[in-house]
């Protein structure tokens, strides 16, 4: 009797290669064999007409012997990999040296160019070449152009694709301002930083630092994420870089300096913390990044199209989308997506927030109390959901969660528990509006996440809090969209 695994009957025609010759597939470990002759073979499935009638094999598993068995070469998985240079350099190598571990491969990197780099997995008793991954540092736009020309497998991007691309995030990274250690400015508002960048303010002593011009240093592409809070011009004076970590190193170097960066390459450079008027900051770290409560955080994809692989680059790419991967992509210097809780007492600043923002509003505090009560015995987990700018469809990032969740709650982790959607809303218009509002959009994504459940014994709740607890000051869109989510508290 055949697995179901390594069976599919074929129902389009096959435009492909004819092969004559009787063959022999086995799997890795022998209990399945199945003889027959090769009628084709695409690089991925072998056609095999046997005395059961016609099959389709997904050529991954098996290992083929006989005269109508293609060339050896032709059996070796390729993809083809392009994205920016820190995720082909730094991202792609660990994610395929632990899946090749996993699997029981050999690994080698070859390092050709700073822009191209291959790796091999193989048999490690025979040394037999099983798969090739060729991988090339490409911008964005190039990324997409050859995905669409199918000259990609495989594309690692910065940039959110429309279909009929299939696209994941598979990690995180965040657009950081920096400055030197040895600059005393910790904390600067979206307003000096604009003045910092454009030029406006040219020297440090305006704010009360040392008596030394502003440098601006800019990384290449950091344009998109801060185009959510600044649309102007940076300084004519400005470096450029197309690498974070010479941008970093640069930065740490001068005393004088200013940079926009990532989060990933910061070096020994430091993260300035950007506030709003109305006092609220929130500094880039993992876990503020992890729940998008940074304002300019940025989701890292891997697109591919619907066409067929290979089984082996299947299984990389299912590898590179579990939980099994997070701890490889946090080493590698990106956040990871794991789920983590946070406890309530860690949430001691943002309930003063909303404290000091209640103010002698007797409905608001009330609220405050109202909302302090529900949450005290629960733990937040550090991922939120997030809305497109004028829609109440989830952002890219926020949509991931929505599997992601799923998925952990389908593998048991919150067994027995009850899972919380609480919403929250900025503070334009009314404060009833706002609660009814908030409460809609919770049961929205309770709503999305219980229908990729299957029969976990987790409960599911939601509830609205409206405006109560802010993470970023009202008066700028940034800030809005920051307020505007759904957290996730489990008991």
């Amino acid at each position: 009797m055949f697995q179901k695994s390594f069976i599919m009957l074929l129902v389009l025609c096959w435009p492909l290669s004819l092969f004559a010759g009787p063959v022999v597939l086995t799997n890795a470990d022998g209990s399945v064999t199945v003889e027959g002759e090769l009628v084709s073979f695409d690089g991925e499935f072998f056609r095999v007409d046997t005395a059961f009638g016609p099959l389709t094999l997904d050529a991954g598993n098996l290992q083929c012997s006989g005269v109508g068995c293609p060339d050896p070469v032709d059996l070796i998985a390729r993809s083809r990999v392009a994205g920016p240079a820190g995720m082909i350099h730094r991202l792609m190598p660990p994610l395929i040296e632990v899946f090749a571990d996993r699997e029981g491969f050999a690994f080698r990197s070859l390092f050709l160019s700073d822009s191209q780099i291959v790796w091999e997995l193989r048999e490690p008793a025979t040394g037999q070449l099983v798969a090739v991954f060729e991988g090339a540092v490409q911008d964005d736009s190039d990324v997409a152009q050859g995905l669409a020309a199918g000259d990609i497998d495989i594309a690692l991007s910065k940039t959110e694709q429309a279909a009929p691309v299939r696209q994941d995030v598979i990690a995180l990274d965040a657009v950081v301002p920096l400055v030197p250690a040895e600059n005393p400015r910790a904390l600067v508002t979206q307003s000096q930083l604009s003045s910092l960048l454009s030029g406006r303010l040219g020297r440090w002593s305006q704010l009360d630092g040392p008596d030394l011009p502003v440098v601006v240093h800019v990384l290449d592409g950091a344009r998109g994420p801060l185009a959510r809070w600044y649309s102007g011009r940076m300084s004519q004076d400005a470096f450029r870089y197309d690498s974070a970590d010479a941008l970093a190193d640069a930065v740490a170097a001068d005393p004088a300096a200013v940079g926009l960066g990532l989060f990933s390459a910061m070096g020994n450079a430091t993260p300035l913390v950007v506030g709003g008027t109305c006092g609220l900051a929130i500094p880039a770290t993992r876990d503020s990044i992890r729940a998008e409560d940074y304002p300019l955080t940025q989701p890292l994809f891997l697109h591919r199209l619907g066409t067929r692989q290979p089984k082996i680059v299947r299984d990389f790419i299912a590898f590179v989308r579990s939980e099994e991967a997070q701890p490889v992509i946090a080493t590698s210097g990106y956040v990871d997506q794991a789920i983590g809780r946070i406890g309530f007492e860690r949430q001691g600043d943002r309930i003063a927030n909303a404290v000091l923002a209640a103010g002698d509003d007797d409905e608001a505090s009330e609220a405050v109390r109202d909302m302090v009560g529900a949450l005290l015995n629960l733990d937040r987990l550090t991922l939120t959901f997030r809305f497109q700018d004028g829609s109440s469809d989830l952002d890219a990032q926020s949509a991931s969660n929505v599997h992601r969740l799923a998925d952990v709650i389908n593998q048991g982790e919150f067994d027995g528990k009850r899972v919380h959607f609480i919403g929250f809303t900025d503070g334009v218009g009314p404060s009833d509006g706002n609660m009814r509002l908030s409460d809609r959009r919770a049961r929205s994504v309770r709503r999305a996440v219980a229908a990729r459940v299957d029969t976990a014994p987790v409960d599911m709740a939601s509830e609205g809090f409206g405006e109560v607890l802010p993470m970023a000051c009202d008066d700028t869109a940034w800030g809005r969209q920051v307020n505007r989510r759904v957290e996730v508290w489990i008991d």
